[in-house]
């Protein structure tokens, strides 16, 4: 296997759901990059033109302006005196005259050509004037009596090419304000959506990880969860999963499986309790019954009996009616001592054909009735149901009040059970423990 593919089969569920969002992601994002690139070209990019071009204009024009009144300083400071430095800044005035009515006219937009032209005709009438004047020499200011008409037309035409520059340049200023005002707007509106689309995005890519976390995530993990919770042993708790449906599904599949699992080895540890012909508790279980009830005394718990029985003439039944019938009588045993047995008692297959009765919290008198009653009920059944096999049992019984050690306390019993035996059988002998 290639380590490409080794690297993904060890990705976590995370892993691959983030991996899957950048995939959603990527035309997003691409389509971002696009919108954003087309803003730029056609809002961006042809308002900072506009604003380019209109700054151009209004520099333009303010220098023009402001060279029309160094023209008319000029004019007048030459007529006055006759100094040809004036006339030296005049030229220069106007040559920045032409030069900028030319970048005027090539930046002029169709509504403002007009206002320009004009604006350069009367430019020009106004230089024609002023330089007819120039071209005059002058020594005083007597002279210049005779044309001072023409001067005072050149002044006259000054203010008025500059008035009629001041209203294109007013005209341009409120154009370039009202669109600076719009262009501004659109910002403030592109910029504000642009704000409500990313957080909307934003949001929604939260609800997302949100909505992927809660419903697989989690999800996942707690399938986990049960999982280790089962392998420690502990299979009280089922995984509680409602989202998404197929993780749901699993989750009901696993906890169908843990309680199969857990009902099997209920079973199974039932089945090791119990003794596989009759039922009872087997041997085992009397083992560790007895030595709780034994330290329940040490504890200054109330005293009890333990009764032995063992079926009379076991063999014999055996060697007359065979196995089979033998294992029936047991069965019937059994049957007869865990039903008339008292709710806390507890009856146990001993071995062979004993049996073992703990009777819990009686004293010698009540204990005894017990066993006599058992004994009884037994012969009973068995004459009632007129199969030919009289089957009856012997008791020995020990009662404990003191601790003691379970190996005393069942030689006692099987003491008693011996000397019912030797008495006749079908009885029951009570000794002290």
């Amino acid at each position: 296997m290639s380590r490409p593919m080794q690297f993904f089969r060890r990705q976590s569920l995370r892993s691959w759901i983030a991996l899957a969002m950048v995939c959603a992601l990527l035309p997003l994002l691409a389509s971002a990059v696009a919108g954003y690139a087309v803003y730029h070209q056609t809002i961006v990019q042809p308002f900072r033109d506009v604003l380019a071009r209109q700054h151009d204009l209004l520099i333009s024009l303010e220098r023009i302006q402001g060279d029309y009144w160094t023209i008319s300083e000029a004019l007048n400071a030459y007529v006055l005196t006759g100094d040809v430095a004036q006339r030296e800044t005049f030229d220069a005035a106007a040559d920045r005259i032409g030069a900028q009515f030319a970048r005027l006219e090539a930046a002029a937009s169709v509504s403002n050509a007009g206002q320009v032209q004009a604006a350069r005709q009367e430019w020009d009438r106004a230089f024609a004037d002023a330089g007819a004047v120039l071209a005059r020499p002058r020594g005083s200011v007597a002279p210049n009596v005779a044309d001072l008409q023409q001067v005072l037309a050149v002044e006259r035409e000054l203010p008025v090419a500059a008035r009629r520059l001041e209203a294109v340049l007013d005209r341009m200023r409120a154009e370039s304000e009202a669109s600076h005002a719009a262009a501004l707007l659109a910002f403030r509106r592109l910029e504000l959506g642009a704000l409500g689309a990313i957080l909307m995005s934003l949001g929604m890519m939260g609800l997302g990880a949100f909505i992927v976390n809660r419903a697989i995530v989690l999800s996942a993990d707690e399938l986990v969860a049960g999982a280790r919770r089962f392998a420690s042993g502990r299979h009280d708790t089922p995984v509680q999963i409602t989202v998404p449906p197929e993780l749901a599904a699993v989750a009901e599949a696993f906890n169908t499986m843990t309680r199969t699992i857990q009902e099997q080895r209920e079973q199974l540890a039932e089945h090791a309790r119990r003794d596989g012909l009759t039922a009872l508790l087997n041997r085992r279980e009397f083992d560790a019954a007895l030595g709780a009830r034994l330290g329940a005394l040490t504890a200054g718990g109330p005293g009890f009996a333990l009764l032995m029985g063992d079926v009379d003439h076991f063999k014999r039944i055996n060697d007359t009616y065979g196995h089979v019938e033998g294992d029936r009588v047991l069965r019937r045993v059994a049957e007869v001592l865990a039903s008339e047995a008292r709710a806390d008692d507890l009856v146990f297959r001993y071995g062979g054909e004993e049996f073992a009765l703990i009777l819990n919290d009686a004293g010698p008198e009540a204990a005894a009735a017990v066993a006599e009653r058992l004994r009884l009920a037994i012969a009973a059944v068995f004459e009632a149901e007129g199969t030919g096999t009289a089957v009856t049992l012997s008791f020995g019984m020990a009662f404990c009040a003191a601790p003691a050690a379970p190996e005393a306390l069942i030689r006692v019993a099987d003491g008693a059970l011996y000397e019912a035996k030797a008495g006749g059988r079908n009885r029951v002998v009570v000794r002290g423990g």
